[in-house]
């Protein structure tokens, strides 16, 4: 049984003059199935794809995100261990993306399979991943689980929000601070070096009445670590 199964970028992993139903025990028959494991198999992936009604269409006359769920459905019709995802949303509308990612997730949290994604979708390779490499000119220059990544280039950097506007407050602001104002409620962005300055500048706001939102802690998204990172390889550092 093959223990890999791929979808590669692009929309012709599957053919377009055969219908769904057709795709799949092709590549199940190519792949060493016998028919009687197939249909079982076909019918279940193209129920949970919410394809079934429609098994018996030709894929060309599919939409792009329709299609790409019967690549999927192709790719894991002998059930393998090992999933390659090549920009699997590239050309999807935001509901067949969220389909994709959808199915991703469960694949790996729920069915215990191995996903491995190939994405310049930073948000979605953050937002899907448990681990994340980086690879630059044809060379891994990081590999770490999501969090411990992110974590190495977090900042003592601070989101405050308040429900009024800082304009007429008469306010010192840290050096590198950052306003945005929308809607009445000011967003105020600033590097905090303690605990201790944190604290300051949340009583400066209290003695000037000006009522607190929330407080956090900015955290770098995967798209700032990656430029770092990159550029950090190409000053040498």
């Amino acid at each position: 049984m093959l223990q890999l199964g791929a979808v590669l970028e692009g929309s012709r992993n599957v053919y377009w003059s055969m219908s769904a139903w057709q795709n799949l025990l092709y590549f199940g028959r190519l792949k060493g199935l016998r028919g009687s494991e197939i249909r079982p198999r076909a019918e279940w992936l193209l129920t949970e794809l919410g394809l079934w009604d429609r098994r018996d269409e030709g894929v060309g006359d599919f939409s792009r995100g329709m299609q790409q769920k019967v690549a999927i459905a192709a790719a894991l019709i002998t059930d393998p261990a090992i999933l390659l995802l090549d920009e699997p949303t590239i050309g999807l509308d935001v509901q067949a993306a969220r389909t994709v990612k959808d199915w991703v997730l469960r694949l790996a949290r729920d069915e215990g399979k191995t996903v491995v994604l190939t994405t310049h979708q930073l948000a979605m390779a953050q937002e899907l991943a448990d681990r994340i490499a980086v690879i630059r000119e044809g060379r891994i220059v990081a590999d770490l689980p999501t969090a411990e990544l992110l974590a190495q280039f977090r900042e003592d950097r601070y989101r405050i929000t308040l429900g009024a506007l800082l304009e007429g407050a008469n306010l010192r602001l840290p050096e590198g601070a950052a306003v945005t104002h929308d809607n009445g409620v000011t967003a105020l962005t600033a590097p905090v070096g303690s605990q201790h300055e944190l604290y300051a500048l949340l009583d400066e706001l209290r003695r000037r009445d000006l009522p607190l939102l929330s407080v956090s802690q900015v955290e770098p998204d995967l798209e700032e670590v990656f430029v770092r990172i990159v550029e950090g390889e190409r000053d040498g550092r």
